[in-house]
């Protein structure tokens, strides 16, 4: 079932109210979320072990073509639904539809000048919440309570599902999501939601709650300011790969063209080198499936292992925490 604009019928205090028992649930592994998030780039990618949700017999799927939002919704082997939307690009899908994948990067600097702007909320947050409402209502009638729901992403998809998340109380993973400008709904907490940073990638750290891309990002103030992560923040990688960041972006705003334009690209070949899915999956010990190697080959493949593959959200959060790689919200 697709579509551009819905209206879901189930309310958000309803889905606030069961998204808050999540958080002492069995959750999908950070492997189940990752492949989830990584199929969205790939063309009729399946994540391992799952099939799609349907609704009358109809896959559920969600694209928009004017602000560039795509989702898909899988089943678990453990009967728990994960709804994952789309990265920028859609990476093995800009084939497909290079206008979406247009109309992504336009949403991705709207979300950037959110993230420096307060009350301004992109056109894709509200279709990815609508999305997300009617899937909970759909899978309402099918015998799903919102404590088996859940959200993920990679990169825009993340920050999409962040999003949701922060407005429904839905629990879940987003890969390499900026920190978001919008005010959380009543009653959320993001004590079942976990955002995985990569050290050096400049999509994740463009944000108030964590030192790395400052004065590029908003300014820093711990677990707050303008355009802070919702919920818990998994930090992995290599802490030396966010000091070259700092140093890469500490040029910025001299009034150099020189040093912006080199800032400009140093950020580029960080993102090359850390933001891409193939990253994380090294660095959480995932192995992907479904994979492609023009999304998953890129990047550094040789940063130190935090084994999190088989942990559900709270194993994933305790390890963390465990560790010192844990920043709670």
């Amino acid at each position: 079932m697709t579509g551009r604009r819905i209206l879901a019928t189930l309310g958000t205090a309803a889905l606030l109210a069961a998204g808050s028992a999540q958080a002492a649930s069995t959750t999908p592994t950070v492997t189940q979320l990752l492949d989830a998030a990584n199929a969205e780039y790939i063309i009729g990618g399946v994540p391992a072990g799952m099939h799609a949700f349907k609704f009358l017999d109809v896959p559920v799927t969600y694209t928009d073509p004017i602000d560039g939002v795509a989702a898909s919704v899988w089943v678990t082997p453990q009967n728990q639904l994960i709804i994952a939307y789309q990265g920028t690009t859609g990476g093995e899908n800009i084939i497909l539809d290079p206008a979406g994948a247009a109309a992504q990067v336009i949403t991705d600097i709207g979300i950037f000048l959110a993230d420096t702007s307060a009350g301004i909320r992109p056109a894709a947050y509200g279709d990815a919440l609508d999305f997300a409402k009617l899937v909970v209502s759909m899978a309402a009638t099918e015998g799903y309570s919102t404590a088996n729901i859940f959200v993920t992403g990679h990169s825009l998809g993340g920050i999409e599902a962040a999003y949701v998340a922060q407005q429904t109380g839905l629990g879940g993973i987003g890969f390499e999501p900026t920190g978001l400008s919008t005010a959380p709904a009543s009653g959320t907490t993001g004590t079942n939601f976990v955002n995985i940073v990569t050290d050096g990638d400049p999509v994740a750290n463009f944000c108030s709650d964590l030192a790395g891309e400052q004065p590029f990002a908003p300014p820093y103030v711990a677990a707050g300011g303008k355009a802070p992560h919702y919920g818990w923040i998994v930090v992995i990688g290599n802490a030396a790969d966010q000091a070259t960041l700092s140093q890469d972006v500490a040029k910025y705003g001299d009034g150099n063209v020189v040093d912006a334009a080199d800032v400009l690209a140093d950020l580029v070949a960080l993102l090359l080198e850390f933001h891409l899915p193939g990253v994380q999956a090294h660095d959480l010990g995932v192995t992907l499936s479904p994979s492609a190697a023009v999304v998953d080959g890129i990047g550094d493949l040789n940063g130190p292992v935090f084994n999190a593959a088989n942990d559900t959200i709270p194993q994933l959060i305790q390890q963390a925490a465990s560790t010192g790689k844990l920043i709670q919200p």
